[in-house]
Order: C-alpha cells, then structure tokens, then sequence
C-alpha cells in the first residue's frame, strides 16, 4: 500500500501550521505597532465611551424623574416646589443603596481604592479594571439617580477609561499607546456627555494623558469626535446654554474677568477643603462606610427642602440663572447651600463628579459678579451674562485642573467666540490662584491625601518602577572586614579600585574602605599597623540602600549622606552586597532609560 498520499497530507498540513503562525505573528505585530490600528481603536473607544456616556446621562435623568415624579420636560434643578417628604425619602434611600455597593465590594474582600484613569495613566501604564471601573460606575449611577449633588462625570469617565484600557491590552499595545487610549476613552466620554468634540480632546490631554504632542493626537481627537457622533446619533444629547451673541457694551472686562476668576478660585480651595474636611468628620465619627451615605443623604435633603436646586447636576438651574433675575441674596444663599451639598454628597461616600458642580458655582459665581456690576453701572445686561460663563469656566478650570477644556467647553456650548479674551482671562487666573494658595486640583489632591505626588496623567510610573537594582554596577569589589591591612594592599594595589566594601563573617555591609587612603597611611605607619585589621579604616558605614529603593528616592540619599557612592544590599535585614552606584553613573543610566521611553512613546508613530 502507498504512503505518498499520507506523506503529502503531512506536508500540507505543516505548511498549513506555518502559514497560520507567520500569519498571526504578522498580525499581533500589525496590531501593536501599527499607527492606523492605533488610530482606529481610538475610534471605537470613542464611540462606546460616548455611547457610555449619554446612556448614563439618560439612565440618570429617567431615575430622577420616576423618583421625584417630574414631568418628561423637567429637570431636577430646575423644579423649586418638590414634594418634601418625598425628597428627603428619595435621598436617604439613595444613601442606602449607595452604602450596599460599599457592604457587597467589602464581602467580595476588595478593600483598595479603585485606580482611576489619571491615576492608571500616571504609574500603572494605563492599566484598569474593568470590574473595580463598572463598580465605580454603578455607584455613579446611583449618586446621580437619585438626585445627589453631585455629576455624573466621574462614573463614566472611570467606565470610559477602562474601555481604552481593556482595548489597548487586547492589542498587546506598548505602555504609551495604552496611556493614549485611556485618553482616548476619557475624551470620547466628555465630548459625548457634553457635545463638545474640541473641550474633550482638550480633557483627554490635559488632566488624563497629561501631555501633547503632534504623534499623540490622532487617536485622541478621533475618539472624541466619534463619541460625539455616536451620543448625538443614539440618543439626541447635547449640552447646550442658550445665549444670546454677546455684544459687549466696552472694552473694559479684563479687570472684572481676572477678578472673578481670583474668586473662583479661592471658593474651589473651600470647595475641596470642605469634600476632604467632610471625610475626615465621618471618619472620626466611627459611623460604618455603608452607612455614611444613608447620612449624607439625610443631610443634603435638609438642605434641599429650602434650597432644592442644590439637587442634581444643576444644567437646568444655569439656564434659568442666566436667563432669570433671581434676587442677590438668592444667588448667594444657592451658592453656600450648593457648596455645602456637594461636601457633604462626596464626603459621605457617595460616587460621581465636581465637573457639572463646578460649572454650576461658577455660573452662581459669575452671576453674582454680573449683577453687582449692573447694580453698579458698570455692566449691562449681556455684559453681565458674560461674567456668568467666565464664572463657569474659572470655578470648571479651578476644580479640574483642565483650563483650556474649560475655555473650550464654554465657547462650545454657547457657540459664541465673543467670550474667549474674557473667559481666558478668568481661567488664567482661577488656575494660577489655586496653584499658588492650595497647590493641587481636585483629582490631584485626593491623590496626595493618600501619600501620592501625582499632578496629572503624565507618566511618572516607570521611574517608580526603575529601581536601584535596575541601576547597579555589580563588579564591587569586597573583602572580610577581618583582612589584615597588609593583606588587603596586596589584594588591592592602588590604582586597582577606588573602594572596596568591608563584609562581615555573614556577608553584611559593614562599611567602605578607601583603597588610596589604606596605602597612605600604613606606608608612613610602623609595621604594627599591618596586624590592623579593616574594621578598623572602614569609612560612611551607613553608604547603602536597598535594592527596591526607587530612583525618585535614591537620588537625594547622594546628598543627604553626602557620597558620591552607595553601596546596593538586599534588604535592611541582612545587608548582603548586590553592587554599587555612584550619582553620576545614576543619572547616566536615567537618560538611557529617559530615551528609551521617548524611543517606545513615538516608535510606533510615523
């Protein structure tokens, strides 16, 4: 019987297995390297994202009007005659529900924050859960539905940020691309909750990836473009404020706008103070986690049964306040009654964001400073309307930390550029002032409250990661501190090696011995000086650092102990001599990873 058909089939198949693996190795380095597939996947992040987005904006306004009973047309922060018992029921029970996530995730034993996408960005290389990101996003859902005092801004860009993740670890994407996508998701998620392309790209680069640069703005730009598209196209959501084309009276605004934006910032100061200060008085009160957000709940619909419009984001309440003449003494009770709602809604535990509560202060803020204005003869009325949305844009910029998104979302969402020098201007100074009073923006702050110096996305996680171990030279010479010092010139002659690290019987660090310094002295010495062993010319016996040290702490140690040398152990216990590094060929060592970054961050770009 012939075994040539056999044979042949053998063959085929192996060409067949050999096809199939250049194929998917082709395929996995297209899908890794390729700037078009890069491009693309920022395309589809910005379509769910976007989609994310305006479902949970729509998701949110169905809850509040089935709970607070509201017409189709009505919102929440518009409506000033709610039933009150109804109110303060609907809150409370809000809290219940928000203070159940927090019992069910501590059962399920996940007891570390959530990693946000700035966070992501910043040390993990853009890495998310999709799980911690859709319980974050739940409990958005929630705070928002039932008509806290809060946005909605922080459950979907969480959920958006976590889709440009989860894509760029499908394709097997290098860390840049990763962080670019999680930029990406972000800016698909702002752009279609607010139908404002150019203020999310602006979001995605300015607090998520935390840098610009001509490579990396096709994906970003791309993704909020088409998340715009999908949310408009789905479900018809734009965030607009209808104003008249502003025809301002004079040439004198800059004043006033530098002013209010000076304002507007120092209240966003007393805005995060209030958030972290309202933690810390639950904290200290000893009250269960799941049981805070019940009593904030309780609270915030205190203050809502005499100022309703704290409810909600507060959209609908701008509009009327531009438009309206609602009384001084009313802006400025909405103003305290807001401030102190939304302390209270974060502080006890309940989800969301300060990105639609900061344009809300602001608008109350500008309002005020239009009135007084008109009151003084110094506005008209469109003048006056201008200060509103300068307001909106300072307290956004101030809050966030995002200064262009804001003078961008402002001219986006009015479609007049009449307001640009002003609200510029504003958004200058409500960021310089809260650079130079407080320091950090509201994300960045709750990042250092828990011992993390992260001031944006910008990409600090690999220098963590770059430890001493990473950084050593390991051809140290060592010698038992027990070596007599005759014995040691002749091991060591000069010139051989600057310094020698002395080691105990159990191989410790004892200290270092400078090899010049031993030929010196015992050369002018007697000959009872070479009994003298090590032990006794050891020098800096505290010149060492562990092997896990992180390159942003090794490099003060050089001036603080003032070596140019340190000796690398593993760890503090038993001291064991790995290598050494010496501060010039520490940071040569940086640069070369600095350009290896650089080289991964535009390898894959044209």
């Amino acid at each position: 019987m012939s075994t040539k058909p056999a044979k042949h089939r053998i063959r085929a198949w192996r060409w067949a297995v050999a096809v199939a693996y250049l194929f998917r190795v082709r395929l996995r380095k297209s899908l890794r390297d390729d700037v078009f597939v890069l491009v693309l996947a920022g395309a589809c992040v910005g379509a769910l994202s976007g989609c994310v987005a305006a479902l949970m904006v729509y998701l949110s306004h169905a809850m509040q009007r089935v709970l607070f009973v509201l017409d189709a047309k009505e919102k929440l922060s518009s409506i000033a005659n709610l039933p009150l018992e109804r109110m303060l029921l609907v809150l409370t029970v809000g809290g219940l529900c928000v203070g159940a996530t927090y019992w069910y995730r501590h059962r399920r034993g996940r007891h570390q924050p959530v990693v946000d996408p700035i966070e992501a960005n910043a040390l993990l290389g853009g890495r998310m859960s999709l799980t911690d990101s859709a319980y974050v996003t739940i409990q958005s859902l929630l705070s928002s539905g039932f008509g806290l005092s809060l946005g909605i801004e922080g459950g979907f860009t969480q959920a958006a940020g976590a889709i440009g993740s989860k894509f760029g670890q499908l394709l097997h994407r290098r860390r840049h691309d990763v962080r670019m996508l999680v930029g990406a998701g972000a800016a698909g998620g702002i752009a279609g909750a607010f139908g404002a392309p150019f203020a999310g790209a602006a979001y995605g680069f300015e607090l998520i990836v935390g840098a610009y640069t001509v490579a990396n703005l096709a994906p970003v730009v791309v993704a909020a473009v088409v998340g715009t598209i999908t949310a408009h196209a789905m479900f018809g959501h734009s965030y607009r404020l209808p104003v008249e084309t502003f025809e301002l009276s004079n040439d004198a605004h800059a004043l006033p706008a530098i002013a209010l934006g000076v304002v507007c910032g120092l209240l966003s100061v007393v805005l995060m103070r209030g958030v972290t200060t309202t933690e810390h008085l639950f904290h200290q009160s000893g009250v269960r986690t799941a049981l805070r957000p019940c009593i904030g709940g309780f609270l915030v619909g205190i203050i809502a049964m005499s100022v309703p419009h704290v409810l909600g984001s507060g959209h609908d309440a701008m509009t009327l306040m531009i438009h309206g003449s609602w009384p001084l003494i009313t802006l400025v009770v909405v103003l305290i009654a807001k401030i102190v709602a939304s302390a209270l809604s974060l502080g006890s535990g309940f989800r969301g964001g300060l990105f639609s509560t900061s344009l809300f202060l602001g608008t109350v803020t500008g309002t005020i400073a239009g009135q007084i204005g008109e009151n003084t003869g110094y506005f008209v009325a469109t003048d006056a309307d201008m200060m509103s949305l300068v307001g909106m844009a300072s307290f956004g910029a101030a809050v966030i930390g995002a200064p262009m998104t804001m003078a961008l979302l402002a001219i986006e969402v009015t479609g007049d550029f009449s307001v640009v020098g002003p609200v510029l201007l504003g958004v200058i100074a409500a960021t310089l002032t809260v650079r130079q009073v407080f320091g950090y923006s509201f994300a960045t702050w709750r990042f250092h409250l828990r011992g993390e110096a992260i001031l944006s996305g910008g990409d600090i996680g690999w220098v963590r990661q770059t430890t001493a171990r990473n950084l050593m030279r390991r051809d140290i010479a060592v010698a038992p501190a027990t070596m007599r010092l005759s014995d040691f010139r002749e091991r060591f002659p000069v010139g051989a090696t600057k310094y020698v690290a002395a080691i105990d019987g159990e191989g410790a660090f004892v200290g270092l011995v400078d090899v010049a310094s031993v030929h010196a002295e015992t050369a002018a010495q007697n000959s009872a000086a070479d009994e003298l062993t090590l032990e006794h010319v050891v020098i800096q016996k505290e010149s060492w650092i562990e092997a896990q040290t992180r390159f942003d702490r090794l490099m003060p140690l050089f001036e603080s102990r003032e070596t140019e040398l340190l000796v690398v152990v593993d760890d503090k216990n038993t001291k064991r001599v790995l290598g050494l590094i010496t501060e010039a060929f520490a940071l040569r060592r940086y640069r070369q990873e600095l350009e290896a970054r650089q080289q991964e961050m535009f390898g894959s770009q044209p």
